[in-house]
């Protein structure tokens, strides 16, 4: 007597392949055409999304210019257990200076040279946006901003330049869609020179540390933030601290707005949280770190967990540093040992896709 074979409802398998990693769903989407158009649907790669891990992404030159500039590392981390790999990239020239603008829904933003590459590592599709020569004087400086226009379906670069006349900042601003493929110019921030290495995106928004004039110090620091739907502007003040050099780094974590602040008066690290966004009164002091315990503070931070613990680079190790008792714990992953900066981003494994991947070169202009 034969055996029947076992029938699953659809809903069933929805969920069962909603919870599988981006290699193994690419395998599946040649089972049949069926299953092509399931896996390759809006819903599905949408719903796909809330349940992807979150990787953290090394970038760091490599030493050996023959074989390529920059070694990627995508690094799962979830309590007690780390997976590690290595990923190849689109950039092959050995002479290229990469960096991170951002990354969003799977979507990681490169800075390379005169380009900037939109790339999911996961899915291995990119696209190539072309950057135009920067007319300005000599004491200029450029940040970037990448995130997700939920409203529009569109992903979307913001590029800012700050520049100075007669010790009076003040910037320009472009707008790059990612679904028209074109870009824009708008008007800048109200006076002011946008510091930050990159914008930090919470939601919608784009977030950058700005001052008066770069020469000033951090204490008369506010952040600009710009709409990605509304494409507004605002402005949202700081923690103040009256007579003291500080500098401000930002940071998104657990959907909450964050603020490192480097007082070297102090020689400390003041990290404050906005538990309400968009509430000045909300400025919560959330730990202060003296330099002496803890160095790697000064590199980027990417996340903050709900026990107090901020991720971060300490000698040439991933660790995670508890600001409420000093206590390290080593994640066993190592970090090459490079004279130059080592970049880090957070990503979702995913399978966005934005239809123009893999067409014909943008340009930003």
């Amino acid at each position: 007597m034969s055996q029947q074979i076992p029938y699953l409802p659809t809903e069933i398998i929805f969920e069962i392949l909603l919870r599988l990693p981006v290699k193994s769903i690419i395998k599946f989407k040649l089972v049949s055409k069926s299953f092509q158009s399931l896996l390759s649907s809006p819903h599905f790669i949408n719903n796909h999304l809330i349940f992807s891990r979150k990787k953290l992404l090394l970038l760091a030159p490599n030493q050996n210019l023959s074989k390529k500039t920059h070694t990627l590392c995508s690094t799962f981390y979830e309590k007690d257990y780390v997976d590690h790999v290595n990923l190849d990239y689109p950039v092959k020239s050995p002479c290229l200076f990469t960096r991170f603008i951002g990354s969003c829904n799977g979507l990681i933003c490169l800075s390379v040279e005169n380009m900037i590459i939109i790339w999911n590592p996961s899915t291995r599709k990119w696209k190539k946006i072309a950057k135009e020569p920067i007319i300005m004087n000599q004491d200029y400086y450029f940040t970037y901003g990448f995130g997700y226009d939920e409203l529009n379906d569109d992903y979307k670069l913001v590029l800012v330049y700050s520049s100075k006349i007669k010790n009076v900042g003040y910037n320009e601003v472009k707008l790059y869609s990612l679904r028209t493929n074109s870009c824009k110019r708008i008007k800048g921030f109200v006076n002011g020179y946008v510091y930050s290495n990159s914008g930090v995106l919470l939601n919608n928004f784009i977030h950058w540390d700005a001052r008066k004039h770069h020469d000033f110090d951090g204490c008369d620091s506010t952040i600009v933030y710009f709409d990605l739907a509304a494409e507004r502007k605002g402005k949202i003040d700081l923690p103040r601290y009256e007579n003291v050099d500080v500098h401000w780094d930002l940071m998104c974590s657990r959907d909450s707005l964050f603020g490192f602040c480097r007082c070297e008066y102090e020689g400390a690290v003041d990290i404050w949280i906005m538990k309400e966004y968009e509430v000045e009164e909300s400025w919560t002091k959330f730990a202060s770190v003296a330099y002496y315990v803890v160095p790697g503070i000064f590199d980027r931070p990417l996340f903050i967990n709900e026990d107090g613990e901020v991720l971060l680079i300490e000698g040439q190790s991933l660790v995670l540093f508890n600001t409420r008792n000093n206590i390290y714990k080593d994640l066993q992953v190592h970090v090459p040992d490079v004279r130059g900066r080592v970049d880090m981003a957070m990503y979702n494994e995913s399978l966005v896709s934005p239809d123009n991947f893999d067409d014909e070169d943008g340009s930003i202009y």
